[in-house]
This record gives C-alpha cells, structure tokens and sequence, in this order.
C-alpha cells in the first residue's frame, strides 16, 4: 500500500511538471495573406515545436500556459509572438510574416548586407513599413533620426533638403549606396535627397552600418554606411494606390502594380507617383514625377537577371539664405528670404529642378554549390540644375533689394535695370549700355556614370569564406551657367575679368541662353579590388578585408582658359584595411570588436580646390583610423545593444557655403585643408514587449567631437577667385551640425484590437553651429560656437488597417513635432559667438499627414 501511494504521489508529480497545452494557429503572409508551408515553429527554448503543412496551419505542444513562439520560413522575417493557453481558447489565431525584400544570397553578396546578428558590427534596419507608415512628406534620411549617433535636419526647408550625419560625420562621409552601388557625388560625396523621392516607396529596407562596416564598395564610409534596398519584381500579383495630403496642401498619389511571376517566366513590378503642392515654408513649391519599374526572371537552376530603374524628375523652391534670430522673430518660421512676387506671381531665386535616372542590370549566376558571382552594371543621366543669379561689376545682388515685406524687390531690380543709362567699354573698343546690372541664371550640373561591380563568393568550408570583388565607375559631369532672365536689361555684360585668359577676343555681350562664368568638366575614373575572408563557427564570426583603389581626376575649363583647356591627369591612390570578431557565448549574448584605417583619395573637389585646372599643392589623402567594441543581447521580448567607438580622422578638407548663393559681395567662401578631427561617442538602444500587442524601446548617445589643430584658409569670392589666406584658429572646437547627446522613447501598442498607435520622443542636446572660418582668425578667440538650444521633438503615428472589397487597406494619420516646439535645426556661428550673430534655419511647427492606401 506505501509503494502504491509513493507510485501515485511520483505520477502526479510527473504529471504536474510535464504538463503540456496545445495550440493550434496558421501562419500566412502579410501582404497576400496566403499560406506559408514549411514554417518552423520554434519554442523558447529553442527546440523545433511544429511546421506548417500546405494551410499554413500548424499544432504545437507547449509545456506553460505562456509561451514565446518564433516562426521562421525561407523567404520571410522570422518573428516572435507571445501565446497564452487557455481553457476556452487553444487556437492563437493568424499569424502574419513579413516577405523577405530579397534573395538573401544575392544580396549579401552584391551590396554588402549584414543578415547575420552574429556580425561584428554595428547595424540597424528599417523596414519597407516603417517608412510607408511613418516617413510622409519629410525627407528620406528622417525615417533614420530614432537610431543613436544619426542625425538628419533639413536645410531650408524645400521637399527632400535635408543633410544627415552618423556619428558627427556628414554625408558626404557617410556612404550612401543603391542595392550596393554606391550614389553619392562622385566629385563631392554629396547626396541630393530631392532626387531620390521614390525610394520613399519603392526601398524594401534600409540598412545603416555604422563606422566603416562590411560594405566593400562605401569607400567614404567614415561615419558609416545606408544601404537602401529596393523592393523585388518577385511577387504576388496585385498591386495598390495610395493618397497621401499634408496639413500644408502637399499631395501626392502613387500607383503600384505587381504581374506576379508571367508565363514566361518574367515578374515585373511599377511604381509611379506624382506630387504637388505649395510646401511649408514659403515658395518651397514643388511638383514632381517619380517612377520605379523592376523586372527579374531565373533563367535556370543557375543563372538570374534582375533589372532596375528608378527616377524622379521634379521641381521645387528652396530657402537657401539663413536667417538671424531677429528675421526670424520678427517675421515668423515661414518665413524665406529667397523669393519675391513679380507681376502676381512667385519668383524665387533658390529653386532646384533635376532628373537623375538610375538603371542597372544585374547578373546571378550560381557557379556550384560552394561558388557564386554578382555582376552589376548600372548607368545614370543626370541633367538639370538650379536658380542663381549674377550681378554686374560688384553692383549689389538681388537679395539686397527688400521690399517692407523682406521679400526681394523684383520691381526695383527689374526698373534699375530697364533704366540704366550706364556706358560699358568692351575689351574691344566698342562702348554698349543698357545692360542689365542683376540677372537670373541657372547653374546647370549634367553628368554621366557608368560603373560595373563584380563580387565572387566561394565557400571553403562549413566555417571559411572568401568575398572577393572589383568596382569601375567613369563619371563625367558638365557644369555651366546660362542666363535665364535678364530682368528688364537688353543684355548683360560678361568682362571675362577673372578669367584665367581674359577675354581673348570672345563675345562679351550676352542674352539669354548664353554661357557666362562657369563652363567645365570633371572626369573621374575610379577602380578598386577587394578581398575579405569570413570565418564562422558555433560561437565566434571574423572578418578582414582589404581594398585598394585608384582615382584619376581631369578638369576641363572652357571659360577659363581658350586654348589649352585639359588640365594634366591627376591620380591618387587610397586603401583601407579592417577586420572584426564576435563571440556568442551562448543564444542571448553577443560580444564584438572592430575595427579599420582607411587612406581615403580627397575629392575631386578639394583636388581642384582653386577652381581651375591648377591642382590644389600638398593635398594628403584623408586617414582614419577607428575602433569600436558593443555587446548585444536578445531575446524574444527583449534586446538590447550598447557600443563605444573611437575615430582619429586627419588631413580633413572643408568648403563652406557650398552651392549656396552668397548674399552679398562681403561674404566669401573657405576652403580648408589639414584639418584633424576626434569622435568619441557611446550608444545605447533598446527595446522589450511589455504585452502581446505593446513594445517599448529607447536608445542613448553620449558622444564627443572636436577639431584638433589650427590651419589655414583660401577665401574665394562669389565668382570663386581666391581673395585672401588667413589662419584658422579651430583647435578644441566642437564639430558643429549634429547633436553630441541624444535621448530617445518610443511606446507602440494596438488598441482596441483597430487602432495600432506609436508615439516617439527624441531629446538632442550639445549640438553646436558650424564655425566660420572668417571669424575664427583671432589666436586669442577661443569661444565655442553657439551651442543650440537643446530641444524635444514628439511624433505620433496612427494606423488603422480594414479590408475594402474583401482587399487590405490602411488608413494612416502621423502628427510631427506634436508639441509645436519651433527651435533652431542647424546653422553657422557668428563673429561673436552668440545668438545675435548666429545664421541659421528653424524647425517646422506641427505638421500632420494623412494617407489612405487600398491593396488589390
């Protein structure tokens, strides 16, 4: 009797722990709601549960009544969801994945991607829905802005001006590339959002690697690297429409359209939208097309094409000059001094319109089951430009005439100029008058870029891989300045007068469409190689890579010079060698270390700095070196991660006031050389869900970034002649333009089981204006720039999602800056230091933005 009671008590015991609860569920996808078959159902302990048959359905035994579940399948994002067993309710429901935006193979071959967490480096990735959902009408690099150490601020105001920053470093030291074709300027590594609009719908994924990552071809990547994927012609058929309004009247309409996979094998995908609208700040009008078309076939088990060509041909009014403190109290945050109205109309003198398609044609070819190769060729034409204007013998430009409204005094310019009885003596002998004394013009920018990337792939073991690969790209621009509008003069009057060759019997009498101060060329022939080996076992992943690469920089001159007018071939070498390594001690904890040296080539721009053919003495290539170690931690409801970086960066090269008009003759530029710089920062991001339908997440930089010498600077006036040198005092001055303390929240929940709302705080402080190198010449000067006033920025996204038609639908409203705080975003010190002498640009109020999207 004693052994049956003893039996009994071990069988209830045993019955007690082990206990197990049943749940039944179906796994489809989230954009067709189709089943997905073969998906793994995955525990918390990290042990297969279930798969899912040909339904997607699927039965899982799990040994609580509260379970994390994980479900991966090939194709998709594998996702955790929460599961509660209860008596009335064993079946958890539909459980939507989210397609993968490509093949991972072909990706992270060709452009670089990081798939695996185990990687040692630091990255962060943005989905297609973030961006559709939370972007709207701000410019692209702003759906970045909730990531540690990325900071964007939009410069003026206009559609798609903005400027971002990565750890301190701008843009044109963070490389930006297209499916892994690196699109930043080749002669300046600047990026003109406005002429990427339909990357806001067409991206799949953004991926920023921070500090010089894995990505071989961002040779720039001082500051880190965004790789931004564009969505696959491989999907269902279908497609959508979406309208989207802003509470400021910018509309925009998009179409989408998916063939599926055809009988004969091809997918093709097409996006086109169309926007307009008058823009927040005054004349920041803009009205533009955008179009994405992708197209992909396997031609067999081996071989895959995948075609793509995206677009934005658009025009938009810009706000260019900076305001002061006092403009803009007085006339409030809309206000933009660039433009006037003539005969009832807007006129503004700061206006952009370009189109810059960019194609490429990709090559798969699948060697063995150990060997793969990447091939892509790519192409872009650009044409178009920008508003500029000229005034005649140091005559006052046009933004010197107001009228009571501070808006430019276009009847004035245009009456002084009718009226001007003023006799002009060309180099000829012949005396003219009646020219005009301010005209408008556009600065024109064509070019051309043709590259071919090719990446080769071998596997050599379970643990050893070799990525190896090779980068040419030819680019050739054409730069020019065209009269537009002779406002009321005859003609205008070209005196050659800093021409290298004087006038040297050319036409000094100019109309309308003709060619005045600036007519050249830039050429650049780049090449690199790259080799990196990967090792990765259960518990540790390491890289190193090396990569060389050659530049070849030419200038022609048509204006400067008559005859000779090639400038000799200048070529410069770089390099960069950088490795990493990761030990996973066991599923939750990841520790790693990086780091590089890179010897970047300067830019063409600094090469030519003098802005002739005369190629600038002494130029040292750029040379960083960097380091940084994190830790990350995961698990289904929680992650974290926490890095610390250090970056030397010597022989930095500056122009300031780049492709701004300059307002008056006593302003200049400065272009600076030598400069050494130190970035020193720690992140910190997190996230948990706190319930099934609620996460939460927040992430901190603390950072500290400064100028390390003193140097000098070549002063050019607004015609770019070299007026003067002087000393640059900078040394222990902080990097301005980017906060070097950030505090972020953000709290996402559903409601009511129809409401899905996120709301994200962002706090930035220590964040200083860019200093001025003509008031900065004083050795006894040592202030700070202005230090910006610290603020707060809330935004609130709203999504409702609801079928139409038995078809997916969503409704979306975002509200920014919720709370109206109007502050400072960025600007340049001034003579004093202080908010009195500061320029700069203010914040948007609160703005909304509404967007309904039907699927079909």
């Amino acid at each position: 009797m004693k052994f049956l009671l003893v039996l009994l008590s071990v069988l209830l015991f045993q019955s007690s722990v082990f206990s197990q609860f049943t749940l039944t569920g179906k796994i489809v996808d989230e954009g067709s709601l189709k089943p997905i078959e073969s998906a793994h159902i995955v525990r918390s302990d990290g042990k297969n549960g279930s798969v899912s048959d040909s339904d997607g359905n699927f039965t899982i035994e799990i040994s609580s009544e509260k379970e994390w579940l994980t479900i991966k399948a090939l194709g998709f994002k594998s996702k955790s969801v929460f599961c509660k067993a209860e008596e009335n309710r064993t079946d958890i429901g539909r459980i939507e994945l989210v397609a993968e935006p490509y093949s991972l193979d072909e990706i992270t071959i060709s452009a670089g991607m990081v798939q695996e967490k185990e990687k040692p480096v630091t990255v962060s990735t943005i989905t297609a829905k973030t961006i559709q959902k939370e972007l709207g009408d701000r410019p692209l690099p702003f759906i970045m802005n909730t990531v540690p150490g990325v900071f964007s601020a939009r410069t003026g105001g206009g559609s798609g001006d903005a400027e971002l920053s990565i750890r301190g470093f701008n843009q044109e030291n963070v490389g930006l590339l297209l499916n892994g074709v690196p699109i930043n300027g080749a002669e300046n590594g600047l990026v003109f959002w406005s002429n990427y609009l339909t990357l806001v719908d067409a991206a799949a994924e953004i991926q920023i690697q921070k500090g010089p990552g894995i990505a071989n071809a961002a040779t720039n990547s001082v500051g880190g690297s965004v790789n931004i994927i564009t969505e696959p012609a491989a999907k269902e058929k279908g497609g959508f429409i979406s309208f989207q309004i802003t509470n400021y009247a910018n509309f925009t309409t998009t179409l989408g359209l998916n063939s599926g996979k055809m009988s004969n094998g091809w997918s093709i995908s097409f996006l086109g939208s169309f926007i307009n609208g008058p823009g927040y700040i005054d004349a920041t009008y803009v009205r533009g097309w955008s179009y994405y078309l992708a197209l992909s076939k396997q031609l067999n088990d081996k071989n895959r094409i995948v075609i793509n060509l995206l677009g934005d041909p658009q025009v938009h009014g810009q706000r260019t000059l900076k305001l002061s403190n006092a403009e803009h109290n007085f006339y409030g945050n809309l206000y933009n001094k660039d433009w006037g109205s003539y005969n009832g109309e807007i006129n503004n003198a700061s206006e952009n319109f370009y189109h810059n398609p960019f194609l490429s044609f990709n090559h798969y070819l699948k060697i063995d089951d150990t060997k793969k190769l990447a091939n892509t060729f790519y192409l872009t034409y650009g044409n178009g430009g920008g508003k500029w204007s000229e005034s005649f013998n140091y005559a006052p430009s046009i933004f010197e005439y107001r009228n009571p409204s501070g808006q430019i005094d276009w009847n004035t310019i245009y009456d002084n100029n009718a009226s001007n009885e003023d006799e002009y003596t060309l180099a000829n002998g012949e005396t003219v008058s009646g020219y005009s004394i301010n005209i408008q013009t556009d600065y024109l920018a064509s070019n051309i870029r043709a590259g071919l990337l090719s990446t080769y792939e071998q596997q050599f073991n379970k643990k050893l891989k070799l990525v190896a690969g090779i980068h040419y790209r030819y680019f050739n621009s054409y730069l020019r300045e065209e009269i537009s509008d002779l406002l009321g003069g005859l003609y205008y009057i070209d005196t050659y007068a800093w021409a290298v060759d004087g006038v040297s019997g050319r036409q000094q009498v100019k109309s309308a469409g003709d060619i005045i101060n600036v007519e050249n060329n830039s050429i650049i022939n780049f090449a690199n190689a790259y080799a990196q080996l990967i090792f990765d076992n259960q518990h540790f992943n390491a890289y190193v890579s090396v990569n060389g690469n050659n530049n070849w920089y030419q200038r022609i001159d048509n204006y400067n010079y008559v005859d000779s007018t090639k400038s000799e071939t200048i070529v410069r070498p770089g390099f960069d060698v950088r490795g990493g390594i990761s030990y996973k001690p066991g599923i939750k904890h990841i520790v790693y270390v990086n780091s590089a040296f890179i010897s970047r080539a300067p830019y063409f721009k600094f090469v030519f700095g003098n802005f002739t053919n005369v190629s600038v003495q002494n130029l040292q290539n750029e040379k960083i070196s960097t380091i940084e170690a994190g830790y990350k931690f995961e698990t289904p409801v929680f992650n974290s991660q926490i890095n610390a970086y250090y970056t030397y960066w010597q022989n930095v090269s500056i122009l300031s006031e780049e492709y701004v008009q300059l307002e008056n003759n006593l302003q200049s530029r400065a272009m600076i050389n030598g400069l050494d710089a130190l970035h020193k920062g720690i992140e910190l991001e997190m996230s948990a869900r706190i319930q099934e339908n609620a996460r939460i997440g927040a992430m901190l930089n603390l950072a500290n970034y400064t100028w390390q010498n003193n140097v000098s600077a070549t002063l050019f006036d607004g015609n770019n002649v070299a007026v003067d040198t002087v000393n640059v005092y900078a040394k222990g001055l902080y990097v301005g333009g980017t906060p070097q303390q950030q505090v972020g929240a953000f709290l996402s929940f559903r409601l009511l089981q129809f409401f899905n709302i996120k709301a994200e705080w962002q706090y930035n402080n220590r964040m200083y204006a860019y200093f001025n190198p003509n008031s900065r010449s004083n050795p006894d000067d040592t202030s700070q720039p202005y230090q910006i006033p610290a603020f707060n920025t809330v935004n609130c996204y709203v999504s409702i999602p609801f079928h139409f038609f038995k078809k997916t639908a969503l409704f979306q409203f975002n509200t920014y800056n919720l709370l109206n705080t109007v502050h400072i975003e960025i600007g340049e010190d001034g003579p004093n230091h202080d908010l009195d002498t500061f320029r700069g640009f203010w914040s948007f109020g609160r703005t909304f933005d509404f967007m309904l999207r039907l699927n079909f």
